[in-house]
């Protein structure tokens, strides 16, 4: 097996298991399963699906740095489950994370001639 195929077939595989996972969350959202258990509201955000996302590309891709930036995006969008007392600076963090990592990008970008 090419390692082309071996990348591809390791992409379907993360992907897969994401959407499986994603799919069986809703699933249990619509018939109510979820409204029974707490914090379940924070099961369905787009924080949670990058999370979990991050969880799985670092468990079944051997490059793992999309499973490194999917991790740390979904923990920056759910900050107030994880750290409380950022309850109130949540809705921030998300926005000056993006601008920190955007001055680096161009701050350390080379200029091409």
């Amino acid at each position: 097996m090419s390692t082309s195929s071996k990348s591809k077939s390791n992409d379907r595989l993360s992907y897969g298991i994401s959407i499986l996972i994603f799919g069986i969350l809703f699933l249990l959202d619509k018939i109510g399963i979820l409204a029974k258990i707490p914090y379940s509201e924070k099961f369905i955000s787009i924080g949670s699906f990058l999370l979990i996302g991050g969880i799985v590309f670092l468990a079944t891709q051997p490059k793992k740095i999309l499973g490194w930036i999917f991790l740390i995006v979904g923990i920056l969008l759910n900050a107030d489950l994880f750290f409380g007392w950022m309850a109130n600076y949540s809705n921030l963090i998300v926005p000056i994370a993006l601008i920190a990592v955007g001055i680096a990008m161009v701050i350390t970008s080379k200029k091409s001639n």
